[in-house]
């Protein structure tokens, strides 16, 4: 059977793909705007890829070509991610006073952030709570005591760097991001040593007399400035009790608690340590100086402060295994406060402040172990 013949069909338009390739601009259905796709023209990495490694793929790992290039400073105030392409024109979205490199930088950040996501722990479930006990009341209290002064220094913490991350600009965003990490650590903690002190039947403590707590929430000079005093005089203060509250713990609960909150202590103090290195090494001298000076005053706090006789007297019966050996525990305590004042001075020093024991305040001097200063007038 002869088929059907078929009506002639109208030549098909050419597809949007044919026109580009034919070098026609494709015409917007809904207005006739011609599309240029200029946008696609902005691609000078092109074709850069980043490659996982050990770790997966990092933020290390995606610093490569211009993307890895850390300005000295930014004039970009549009949170614009860093090596994205800057439009004329955008209003101005925000004011970051801190938009220097020195300002917030240490090279350590990218990586603190990595270790902070992949140690990331979970208080409600990854400590074992039904392996506290009862215990006698004065243990249990003095545990609520040093428990409520460590949520209260987290919490002066979380809004201390909130205060300033804000301020930060995005280029250097591998700093914003490891204090971000930070502040979860921090909530953490103020979460965890809330639940420990009503775990058992306890209850919180005191209030912390709160000289140093108010130094760091009220410091206004600079970044670098408040890192001194919350990761060189606060910091390693806060990192000894855990220690010590690890080796003195009465349960396993408590041995994780401490353990995993010394992680995340001591990741903070890499990152504030190796920022006011790197500000000072780049600062000069005279601003080292400048910091040795600031701390006259907020050591005169800090001396104050240790007068007080609330948390060593918890942590002596803590120490002691409770009441009837106070006097052993305020042995150990006397060694934590030589520790923690020794170790200050070292931190200082370490970041290129010349701190000795000769331009430590009086009220300090008491916590020196003497036989240990050398010729030079410094810790041994």
């Amino acid at each position: 059977m002869a088929s059907t013949p078929r009506p002639n069909k109208e030549p098909a338009e050419p597809t949007s793909d044919e026109n580009a390739a034919a070098g026609n601009e494709p015409e917007s259905e809904a207005t006739g705007e011609v599309r240029t796709f200029d946008w696609m023209k902005d691609t000078p990495e092109w074709g850069t890829k980043a490659l996982p490694g050990k770790k997966g793929l990092t933020l290390e790992g995606i610093a490569i070509n211009s993307y890895g290039e850390i300005p000295d400073r930014s004039e970009e105030m549009t949170r614009m991610p860093r090596g994205a392409f800057h439009i004329s024109g955008v209003p101005r979205l925000e004011f970051y006073p801190l938009s220097k490199k020195v300002d917030i930088w240490a090279d350590n950040a990218a990586g603190l952030y990595e270790e902070a996501i992949q140690r990331r722990w979970m208080a409600h479930l990854d400590v074992p709570w039904d392996t506290i006990e009862p215990l006698p009341r004065e243990m249990e209290l003095s545990m609520g005591q040093l428990c409520t002064e460590l949520a209260q220094q987290a919490s002066v913490e979380t809004d201390s760097i909130g205060q300033w991350i804000g301020r930060m600009n995005y280029a250097y965003y591998e700093v914003k991001t490891f204090l971000a990490s930070e502040l979860y650590d921090t909530a953490r903690h103020y979460d965890v040593f809330r639940i420990r002190a009503l775990a058992n039947g306890g209850t919180l403590g005191l209030e912390s007399p709160g000289l140093i707590n108010r130094r760091i929430i009220e410091s206004r000079a600079g970044w670098t400035e408040t890192a001194v005093l919350m990761y060189l005089l606060r910091g390693p203060f806060t990192l000894m009790l855990y220690r010590y509250g690890e080796a003195y713990a009465s349960n396993s609960a408590e041995k994780i608690i401490f353990r995993r909150s010394v992680q995340d202590k001591a990741r903070h103090l890499a990152y504030g340590m190796a920022h006011v290195k790197y500000a000072i090494s780049e600062n000069g001298r005279d601003y080292a100086t400048g910091l040795l000076r600031m701390m006259s005053g907020v050591e005169q706090d800090l001396a104050t402060e240790m007068s007080d006789s609330v948390l060593w007297e918890a942590l002596a019966i803590i120490f002691g295994g409770g009441l009837e050996n106070i006097s052993s525990g305020m042995d150990v305590v006397r060694e934590l406060q030589r520790r923690y004042v020794s170790d200050y001075m070292a931190r200082m020093r370490w970041v290129g402040i010349d701190k000795t024991v000769d331009s430590l305040v009086p009220g300090l001097l008491t916590y020196v172990n003497q036989d240990s200063v050398q010729e030079s007038g410094t810790i041994a």
